[in-house]
């Protein structure tokens, strides 16, 4: 049985379900402060400082008056606020490419929880490939669109379980293949973390069961009709 883990990642600006392994889903962002105060340096075009009212504070190149080439955010704790369906906050540090203002190319986040992003950005959010590991020895490396994983990846955990296959609202979800340290190997469908849908488990004694799966088990070698019958 595998054991749904939770990644909780203090992402950028997320809500925390519990059924993910990712920790955030994130929602609609609000449009951030471009500007701020020049605090030290040259902050038209050039090398500087600059403060903006949320305590942001950004150290780095500038041109037309706004963060752009390299340089380093830093994101104070902020008190989580709710709009709607979903939590904001922003907290942590990041290092990399920044374009108009915005976080972009290749960069690096560490979330004050000391979850760590390395990978790609597009208008401010990882997007592309990237690596995040996570305390407590959780691993994920693959693709992400608008700050969550997303699409195909692999994902190690600290027991020895690795995951390489389809990713999707923040979790596995989709066609991959688990391999277990004690030999097993399954490969199929996955929900929301779980074996769920058509697979295969392989055991290291030559047994296999192959069929359908529901909430890690497997139940049956047929797969139910639209009556539900199998």
């Amino acid at each position: 049985m595998i054991k749904t883990t939770l990644i909780l990642l203090t992402a950028i600006i997320c809500v925390f379900p519990l059924n993910t392994f990712g920790g955030c889903t994130c929602g609609v962002q609000p449009p951030p402060e471009m500007g701020g105060n020049c605090a030290e340096g040259n902050c038209k075009n050039g090398t500087g400082v600059m403060t903006r009212t949320d305590g942001t504070r950004y150290e780095g190149e500038f041109k037309d008056s706004l963060p752009h080439g390299k340089g380093v955010f830093v994101y104070p704790e902020m008190k989580t606020e709710k709009k709607g369906a979903y939590s904001f906050l922003i907290s942590g540090k990041y290092e990399g490419g920044v374009k108009k203002g915005l976080k972009e190319g290749q960069g690096i986040f560490t979330f004050l929880s000391g979850t760590k992003y390395v990978g790609h950005f597009e208008n401010d959010r990882m997007k592309g490939r990237g690596i995040m590991t996570v305390p407590g020895g959780i691993v994920y490396e693959g693709e992400f669109d608008n700050d969550i994983p997303q699409g195909k990846g692999t994902v190690i955990f600290p027991d020895g379980r690795k995951y390489t296959g389809e990713v999707s609202s923040n979790s596995m979800s989709g066609k991959g293949e688990m391999t277990f340290p004690d030999g097993r190997k399954y490969v199929g469908e996955f929900q929301m973390n779980k074996m769920q849908g058509q697979g295969m488990m392989r055991y290291p004694d030559g047994r296999k069961e192959e069929g359908l799966f529901s909430e890690d088990k497997f139940i049956g070698k047929n797969k139910p009709d639209e009556n539900g019958n199998g």
